[in-house]
């Protein structure tokens, strides 16, 4: 891929060369010239005549001391098919292959005639689905042969071939971020409309009317007074030719700039000068009612969108007063756009009739060319070319596979050795397994002794520290006489000298607790009861109280006991099963 080209635009009047950075998002001008095409060479984009338009370009790249031989062109000609379509979801290299299988539904032509060509422009996400907006374009084969065989001509090589249209997108997109603006692209001959929203194209339209035709009107007028296109196309720029509004508003305003060619005063006596604005004026109306209708189809086309701004570019935008009229008649905030941010120019590069945006198309052409390909260049080629390259080929091949057979040879090499090594790891680290298997009888047997241990463990193991806690708790007025205990709780038989000691006893054993295996404290004692008291008289006179109590144990351990043997059981059937 060669870091600078020639980008070329070979038009009707008008012929554009750039010496620019090659495929670069913000690039950077290193010459740059235009000339006028020499008459009838240049036919709708065809090139009619190689041998006068290779003079003329050999002297002007001399003069202009370009030497690159890689060129890129940039084509402007009715005769490419362009059609905006939505794609599926697929991967974007495969974008191409889809392009190619359903072109005919949108062209219909014989296909086999061109060449195909397309410029992603949007990728619309609609929730969870995916698909692209993209340009696709049809060149006629002999039209882009036709550039191929100049370029043979000049000594060139080309790099790409691009569509006008796609080469203005190009750096519109980076130069226009606004939500839902046009930009008015006035060149010699044609009018390019670009709608926009946030740098996406919207729709582009092509109107055949530039600003040659309001040259050449005046030059046709009697009122104008100018002989030349040359001269007409100076005084649209130096001088307010251009009314207010359609119906010449400010026909009669002193504000106007006055032709160098006469005083204020024999400028204002002149009714031809009158005359004269209106011709240039109703020339200028033409192109404005054409945009016109063109935004009233995009309207259309885009129910509900309201169009924020206008940006005029190209020789358009050096018109005086132009940008007035247009907001005028539009009612949309209008400005012309001299000047590119995101490409840089040469620091002595010539503003006058052909200013930065005039060379939209070439520079854009250089930064994402579609990249039309002659089917014939692609084919073709003397015998000694083929032969060269078949050499080349077949040179490449064999380095390739010899690199190739190293490349795999060392990683043969590389991957057995890690191989070997692992191996004797494996080998080194055989003891673990004796070491594992040994772990695992010891956790058995561990889980089978724990398991038995729990089968058999019952409340009645707390025994002595439950009489402790009753010695603790009981008041001294009574005495135990008998006390039984079982795995569900105690009974008791106790005689008490008064019966408010009963009730304190009552609450001293509902208070008593103790700390769980979890570490929480619990009663231990529920369900406590006195079926009756019995009083009786004493040996010294006195009033004794006979009665039982009956408790049962806060935690009852059957179900710890049948969870215990329902474990020792699963143990066993897993120590009978075979090993896998």
């Amino acid at each position: 891929m060669a870091k600078h080209v020639l980008s070329i635009e070979i038009g009707t009047q008008v012929t554009k060369i750039v010496e620019i950075d090659y495929k670069k998002k913000n690039p950077h001008v290193y010459r740059a010239v235009s000339f006028a095409t020499p008459e009838g060479v240049i036919e709708d984009g065809v090139i009619r005549d190689k041998d006068v338009l290779a003079v003329a370009f050999r002297n002007e790249l001399a003069e202009a001391g370009m030497k690159e031989k890689s060129v890129v062109f940039s084509i402007a000609s009715s005769k490419i098919a362009t059609r905006e379509v939505t794609l599926p979801n697929v991967k974007e290299n495969k974008i191409g292959a889809l392009v190619q299988a359903t072109a005919q539904e949108y062209f219909p032509i014989d296909l086999n005639d061109y060449t195909l060509a397309y410029s992603l422009l949007e990728t619309i996400k609609e929730g969870k689905e995916k698909s692209y907006k993209v340009l696709l374009l049809a060149a006629p084969d002999d039209l882009v042969d036709n550039y191929y065989n100049f370029a043979k001509e000049m000594d060139f090589n080309i790099e790409a071939l691009d569509y006008f249209g796609n080469g203005s997108m190009q750096v519109l997109k980076k130069e226009i971020v606004l939500d839902y603006c046009a930009c008015i692209q006035i060149s010699g001959n044609t009018t390019m409309i670009n709608f926009m929203n946030e740098g996406q194209q919207l729709m582009q339209r092509t109107i055949p009317q530039g600003i040659f035709n309001v040259a050449e009107a005046m030059v046709l007028s009697d009122e104008c007074m100018i002989e030349d296109m040359d001269t007409a196309c100076e005084a649209l720029c130096r001088d307010k030719l251009v009314c207010r509004s359609l119906d010449y508003r400010g026909l009669d305003d002193d504000e106007s700039i006055v032709s160098a060619r006469m005083t204020e005063e024999q400028w204002k006596q002149q009714e031809a000068s009158k005359s004269s604005r209106k011709v240039v004026t109703d020339a200028i109306g033409e192109i404005l009612l054409s945009v016109l209708r063109v935004i009233d189809f995009f309207k259309s086309k885009h129910q509900g969108v309201e169009l924020t701004s206008i940006y005029i570019t190209g020789m358009g935008c050096k018109v005086a007063g132009i940008e007035e009229l247009f907001e005028n008649e539009l009612n949309i905030p209008t400005q012309r756009m001299e000047h590119l941010v995101n490409v840089s120019f040469p620091r002595h590069f010539s503003e006058g009739l052909y200013n930065q945006t005039e060379y939209i198309a070439v520079v854009g052409a250089a930064i994402a060319p579609v990249g039309f390909k002659s089917k014939n260049a692609a084919s073709s080629g003397s015998g000694a070319d083929a032969l060269r390259n078949a050499q080349l080929v077949f040179g490449l091949a064999v380095i390739c596979a010899i690199a190739m057979s190293a490349f795999a040879f060392l990683q043969y090499n590389t991957e057995k050795q890690k191989n070997d090594d692992l191996n004797a790891r494996k080998q080194s680290l055989s003891y673990i397994n004796s070491v594992f298997e040994e772990n695992e009888g010891i956790k058995n047997v561990y889980s089978q002794v724990n398991s038995l241990y729990n089968a058999t463990e019952t409340q009645n193991e707390n025994l002595n520290s439950l009489i402790k806690q009753l010695e603790a708790n009981l008041p001294r007025t009574m005495t135990v006489s008998f006390l039984q205990s079982n795995d569900d709780g105690i009974n008791m038989t106790i005689t008490s000298e008064t019966d408010i000691s009963i009730a304190r006893m009552l609450m001293n054993l509902e208070s008593m607790e103790m700390v769980d295996k979890d570490g929480q404290k619990i009663p231990v004692l529920t369900n406590i009861s006195i079926p009756s008291v019995t009083a009786a008289d004493g040996d010294d006179g006195s009033t004794v109280y006979n009665f039982s109590v009956s408790a049962q144990y806060y935690q009852v351990v059957q179900a710890m006991v049948q969870e215990a043997a329902n474990a020792i059981d699963q143990s066993a059937q897993a120590s009978a099963s075979p090993a896998n």
